[in-house]
């Protein structure tokens, strides 16, 4: 799937314009059409892409350039989102037929609904619009950015988001290295201004070092890209070397990067992450089309992992003496709770539970749930909302309120079996690691990540997600039937018919 097919081709009989041809219109008017669609296409794809690099530098702006107007960084892949969408409905761009997509766009209306009936019933102050503002930002203006990747990227657009990644992880492992060898006040770390308003205090590696944040400003971000770049390199490797464009130095760089990045991240979340990545490429091996891929999926992954064990105390030394007592002393720190690190990540399914009967029945507000809360200090009847949250599903409880709030994790987890049934559908008919490996990220995210919490995961669920659809996509269409069997053709799911044009 990262390698460019070349596009399928109606036959003439059968083609777009062929049938406008038929229907009495001139050739010369049909085929301007279908060009512009394309061209429109091509400018959403570099519109996606400026979010997707904006999403990763942001932080870098924020730290390095311009620190004064962080505040308003914050917001800077927002127009460019919303130009995307403007320009998905003037070229008619957004899937049809899709119930997921519907209801996306009918969760972004009902957002409105519940602010406005959140202001009716606790009044109206520049806590609550700000927060209201940034609350449905986090819960439902991405949301339809997912299903308008997957409907409008192809393979070759795929396999430039993986390489653009790829090679954006040499020079971010350089970073993370000057980051994690500099002292925790040195400007690289918290930023260039001198006003501590405007720096960013990291959080602890041990007591010389802070734990890397590379080009973002803090490490949830770095995990996204480090975790989203092995899923694009394991899914490059496993791909037969005749369908490679990458070679292997490049392949072998962006490998070393990776595992820099990892080594001297000292995050056992972004460790997991690309554990789980791995778990699922292995996967594979069982579920997988083709006894090729099906070898490589078993000896890779597990190859690659025990390299990396054995190489990171040798290279890395310190790295991984801070990592160790990092572990160990977040093992301890954990022993109140059953199953450890792994028990502390599904603790997120059964938190919210606590909330259900405490909550106002239409939450505390949109936004009260968030870090914005705690640093605005924002109080509701002499409750501080923010510090009653601890995972994501919880934060549902509190903007949302119980009901509203239990629907919105149904719509996650729905979202995720659907995406799985795609998913399983590509990987079983189609010997393509990518859509397996996208989904092992996004799933985590849409179940298990801070999706609503963070700004930074907002965008990256919900972008990968899309990128995962449009992999599935791509996979099943490429094994149509052959184009001369044209009375009886391949039906498909309605969710992955192109829209008309």
């Amino acid at each position: 799937m990262l390698t460019a097919r070349m596009p399928h081709r109606a036959p003439r009989a059968l083609s777009d314009t062929a049938v406008a041809v038929g229907r009495g219109v001139p050739r010369a008017r049909a085929r301007p059409a279908t060009a512009a669609a394309e061209r429109a296409r091509r400018h959403l794809v570099h519109v996606v892409l400026i979010i997707y690099l904006l999403a990763i530098f942001e932080g870098s702006l924020r730290k390095y350039v311009v620190p004064q107007f962080g505040a308003y960084i914050f917001f800077i892949r927002d127009p460019f989102l919303i130009y995307a969408y403007l320009l998905a409905t003037r070229h008619g761009l957004w899937p049809r037929r899709n119930a997921w997509f519907m209801l996306s766009v009918f969760m972004c209306g009902f957002g409105v609904l519940l602010f406005v009936l959140q202001i009716a019933l606790g009044g109206l102050d520049n806590t609550r619009l700000l927060l209201g503002i940034y609350g449905w930002r986090s819960y439902f203006m991405y949301v339809p950015l997912a299903f308008l990747v997957g409907a409008q990227f192809k393979a070759a657009d795929l396999a430039r988001f993986g390489k653009v990644t790829l090679w954006l992880a040499l020079p971010i492992a350089l970073l993370v290295a000057l980051q994690f060898t500099s002292p925790q006040n040195a400007a690289i770390n918290v930023g260039v201004s001198e006003d501590k308003d405007f720096q960013f205090q990291g959080i602890g590696l041990d007591a010389e070092r802070i734990r890397p944040t590379g080009p973002f400003t803090s490490p949830a971000g770095q995990s996204q890209f480090v975790t989203t770049a092995t899923v694009f390199l394991l899914a490059l490797l496993l791909l037969p070397a005749a369908r490679r464009k990458s070679g292997r130095l490049m392949l072998a760089m962006s490998a070393g990067a990776i595992l820099t990045c990892v080594a001297l991240g000292g995050s056992r979340g972004t460790t997991l992450s690309c554990a789980l990545v791995g778990l699922f490429a292995m996967g594979l091996g069982f579920i997988g089309r083709g006894a090729a891929l099906k070898a490589r999926a078993l000896a890779l992954p597990a190859t690659l992992a025990l390299t990396a064990a054995v190489l990171y105390p040798i290279v890395f030394p310190v790295g991984f003496q801070a990592f160790m007592n990092r572990w160990d002393a977040a093992a301890s720190a954990e022993q109140g709770i059953e199953g450890g690190v792994f028990g502390r990540a599904l603790y997120g399914f059964i938190d919210f539970f606590r909330l259900v009967e405490t909550v106002p029945a239409l939450g505390y507000g949109l936004g009260y749930g968030g870090n914005a809360s705690i640093t605005l200090g924002a109080m509701v009847d002499g409750v501080a909302p923010g510090k009653l949250v601890e995972t994501d599903f919880a934060r549902h409880m509190v903007d949302l309120g119980p009901a509203f709030g239990l629907c919105f994790i149904a719509f996650r987890f729905g979202l995720a079996i659907w995406l799985l049934r795609l998913v399983l559908q590509a990987t079983r008919r189609v010997s393509d690691p990518l859509p397996l490996l996208l989904f092992a990220f996004a799933s985590y995210v849409l179940l298990l990540g801070q999706l609503t919490g963070h700004g930074t995961i907002n965008v990256y669920g919900w972008l990968f997600t899309g990128l995962c659809i449009a992999a599935s996509r791509e996979a099943l269409a490429s094994i149509r039937a052959p184009l001369t069997a044209l009375r009886h053709p391949p039906r498909f799911p309605t969710y992955l018919r192109k829209s008309p044009r």
